[in-house]
């Protein structure tokens, strides 16, 4: 599993509550947590996944490593019936089902970083993030939601996001088709991105385009965001979708790609320039996603951790046959 996919496990009965917690327990044991703190997440993850088994439909746990923080992230997902009264339901005492009702309320007392959002009938969305106990929270800017295609052990998609005096980039990649052959043709992209700071999206893509020749390639959009002029620049070739949502005029705007595929045969590689505003989101995704959303069909959710926007989005449009990747960046000073 790659450092920055989530491992999709689907809630149904007992036996995938125990397999949840195997799976974060591993993961939990491999980013470097201490022993204190890898006992929390299997604590969170049986949580959340009895939760959703018990008072849920289409109940899903979404886990990961946080490679450079050395933690765990865990997304639990539901399509309904959602949560009237979220200040109740965190409340320890509080149950719909006669039992403990504890549940939510440990679930935010052993996060490091916690939050929710629900809305009636559409669902539940919850996340939790468990850190080393010695680390600073810090104000989380981007996350992503990246799960492989159903059947198959390696994701075709990558996502990396990348910091430097200032400015953000940040690069989805959809490797042609799925599976290993995919995941190399991506693995080839990320690694151009991670050893080099382009002077601009078109730079990088005409570098990941040379590495990735003898691979099957790829659909590869970047964005550079210059934090205090306010712009984005933006460059893509092939199927991947971006937007600029700004969330207080219900407005979304979509970023240009050009048709064709990285490492094989494009038109043309060509930059696009775009304006924003303080608290707008970036939103990127691979086209596991159905490009069918807006973001103002969800009450609030802009102003969530950007997890949980991306949370919902891969909710309600992945279309469940492919890789899918969704990146939510939020734009504006930290």
């Amino acid at each position: 599993m790659g450092v920055y996919q989530h491992q999709s496990i689907e809630i149904h009965d007992r036996s995938s509550i125990g397999e949840a917690r195997r799976v974060s327990t591993r993961l939990a044991a491999r980013c470097g947590l201490d022993t204190h703190d890898q006992g929390r997440v299997p604590l969170v993850v049986t949580e959340l996944a009895t939760n959703l088994l018990s008072h849920a439909r289409r109940g899903e746990m979404l886990i990961r490593m946080l490679v450079e923080e050395g933690g765990i992230e865990v997304l639990a997902i539901d399509h309904g019936p959602g949560i009237a009264d979220l200040a109740k339901c965190l409340a320890d005492g509080y149950s719909k089902r006669g039992t403990r009702g504890c549940g939510l309320g440990a679930v935010q007392r052993q996060s490091t970083e916690f939050d929710i959002y629900s809305t009636e009938p559409a669902g539940t969305i919850v996340l939790s993030r468990i850190l080393p106990a010695k680390r600073p929270r810090s104000h989380r800017v981007s996350a992503a939601v990246c799960v492989v295609a159903p059947g198959e052990s390696e994701c075709g998609d990558g996502w990396q996001v990348r910091y430097r005096e200032g400015r953000l980039a940040a690069v989805v990649i959809d490797g042609l088709g799925h599976g290993p052959l995919a995941a190399a043709a991506t693995g080839e992209a990320l690694a151009v991105f991670s050893r080099d700071w382009f002077r601009t999206p078109v730079d990088f893509l005409a570098a990941a385009h040379e590495a990735m020749r003898s691979t099957r390639g790829a659909a590869v959009a970047i964005a550079h965001i210059d934090v205090a002029l306010h712009q984005l620049h933006y460059a893509g070739v092939g199927n991947i979708a971006a937007r600029i949502v700004s969330p207080g005029i219900a407005k979304q705007q979509p970023l240009i790609s050009h048709a064709g595929i990285v490492g094989g045969e494009f038109r043309k590689l060509q930059q696009f320039d775009y304006k924003w505003e303080d608290g707008d989101l970036l939103v990127m995704h691979s086209d596991g996603l159905s490009e069918r959303w807006k973001v103002s069909d969800y009450p609030g959710l802009a102003m969530r951790d950007v997890a949980v926007t991306g949370g919902a989005l891969y909710r309600d449009a992945k279309r469940g046959r492919d890789d899918a990747t969704v990146l939510v960046t939020r734009l504006g000073r930290s």
